[in-house]
């Protein structure tokens, strides 16, 4: 718990301090459908690059991960970084899911960006839940 809200904190400054310039990569959020088991990486990656870390301007991108530890743009920051934002087949611990379902002290998408709809929320639990694999 005290490393939840301490990754979330950090979270937080970096969100407030970094100038985010995300735009819409890989398709809009709003076209990005998950099947209901299954989950491919690729789709969680198009999900990020939609809107997260898709570009190395972004809010959590390749840029982020040098700096902070912390970045979506790749399977292995992912999952391999410094800050563990997925716990594999564990999503009621995993930052990300936290964080995505408004369960951490910090919410993402922010306010004010496009946001996740049900499914997507649903896709990346199901995701992570089955072993959030890597498609390697």
């Amino acid at each position: 718990m005290k490393f939840t809200l301490i990754v979330t904190i950090l979270l937080i400054l970096i969100a407030g301090v970094w100038e985010c310039k995300d735009t819409v990569t890989g398709g809009s959020l709003s076209t990005i459908v998950f099947p209901a088991s299954n989950i491919p990486y690729s789709k969680v990656q198009q999900l990020f690059n939609a809107g997260c870390g898709g570009q190395s301007n972004a809010c959590h991108g390749p840029d982020t991960f040098t700096m902070n530890k912390f970045s979506l743009d790749s399977y292995d920051h992912l999952i391999f970084g410094d800050i563990k934002v997925v716990l594999p087949k564990d999503p009621d611990a995993s930052l990300l899911i936290l964080t995505v379902e408004g369960k951490s002290t910090s919410k993402m998408p922010p306010s004010g960006q496009p946001q996740l709809n049900d499914n997507q929320k649903k896709g990346l639990r199901q995701w992570v839940k089955e072993g959030a694999d890597g498609g390697y």
